[in-house]
């Protein structure tokens, strides 16, 4: 098995100030992708992507990358979501020439909808959601709310007359945190988290497979107009010992997870002491500042005792600092302007991770092999 994470866009909101030389690299809008293969040439593959900013869709053409099985969005700021609507078109489009198709509405029965993940008022919120402000592209997308933290979720995805489709469902099973609340449950998300039923003449040959992760949900405050912002924790099967269920082929989940954290300002005690974030063999980490401890992210200074916390020392650990800008670090007179690439490498080479513990700035377009 190959696991590579790759970062589409690993800049701020707001990207470089106009009237100024530019000193810093074009960023782009937040979008990061976890990318499966047997490692053959041909071998079967499933792409799991994580928010979806601008220019990530051209990025992954340019890359030789295809479209996303299923889509999680951390919170719902424009800058993880500004390519949502080329994502689901160019997605489409894509599969039309693929399979011959030149009708639109039979290309949406056959390959149904790119699944869009995030937790429920993330989705639903009635101002601020992504579905409010995308609920134009229903067809296209196919909204899945969650409103379970820190339950995990398996994937399964539908085939129909030898092709892979968008019909998706979702299974969530063990322990359920929703607010202060726990309980068991190990049911099938509801009606509205489940993938639309398949119709028509092909319905009785679907065929399914489950996709080797399984993701959950850790709440994380960032700002008022950011409902539902989230952790995403994934965890994936490979050959051998591992912990966890059976999969067909002798695949098993691993004890190694992949941490992708979205922004934050801060969390709850209980998130930030959840085993699922020691010793991760990827974390994505927002550090949009070096030094400036801001209202709605965390500092890369602040990061260091997560990181300290989160890791042992005894597994290798990639971290991945994320989000990056350093604007509040000027307003807070740390630097005399906004930190270069030269400034943020210094702030990494300053500090001593434990044993196996590597850190390096995100930047757009990169491939980090994993596994």
């Amino acid at each position: 098995m190959k696991i590579e994470v790759w970062t589409w866009g690993t800049g701020g909101p707001f990207g470089r100030e106009l009237g100024t030389i530019p000193e810093r690299r074009r960023r782009g809008h937040t979008a990061t992708s976890i990318v499966i293969s047997d490692g053959r040439a041909g071998g079967a593959t499933a792409h799991y992507m994580i928010d979806a900013g601008a220019p990530a869709v051209e990025t992954m053409i340019e890359k030789g990358i295809s479209s996303p099985q299923i889509l999680f969005i951390t919170h719902p700021h424009f800058d993880h979501i500004s390519d949502l609507d080329r994502l689901a078109n160019s997605r489409m489009r894509g599969l039309m020439l693929r399979g011959g198709v030149r009708d639109i509405e039979e290309a949406k029965e056959i390959f149904g909808p790119l699944v869009v993940v995030g937790a429920d008022e993330c989705i639903n919120h009635p101002s601020d959601g992504v579905r409010a402000r995308f609920g134009y592209l229903e067809g296209l997308v196919s909204w899945r709310s969650i409103s379970a933290y820190d339950t995990w979720h398996s994937v399964h995805q539908n085939y129909a007359g030898g092709r892979e489709t968008g019909y998706v469902e979702i299974y969530r099973k063990g322990q359920e945190r929703s607010g202060s609340n726990a309980e068991m449950t190990a049911n099938m998300i509801g009606e509205e988290e489940r993938a639309t039923p398949s119709t028509g003449s092909e319905s009785a040959i679907r065929t399914g497979r489950r996709l080797p992760l399984e993701f959950k949900l850790l709440p994380v405050r960032h700002s008022k107009h950011a409902p539902g912002s989230s952790i995403f924790v994934f965890r994936f099967r490979r050959s051998g010992g591992g912990q966890g269920v059976p999969e067909d082929g002798g695949g098993r989940l691993g004890p190694r997870n992949v941490v992708i954290s979205g922004d934050f300002k801060s969390m709850e005690g209980w998130v930030a002491d959840s085993p699922d974030l020691i010793d991760p063999a990827c974390l994505v980490l927002d550090s949009n500042t070096i030094r400036a401890s801001g209202k709605y992210h965390a500092s890369f200074e602040e990061n260091r005792s997560l990181i300290d916390r989160w890791t042992t020392g005894g597994e290798e650990v990639l971290v991945l600092l994320n989000h990056i800008s350093g604007f509040g670090d000027y307003l807070e007179g740390f630097y005399d302007g906004v930190p270069d690439d030269r400034d943020w490498q210094e702030a990494v080479d300053g500090y001593a991770p434990k044993p196996g513990v590597a850190i390096k700035i995100a930047e757009d377009g990169s491939c980090h092999r994993i596994i």
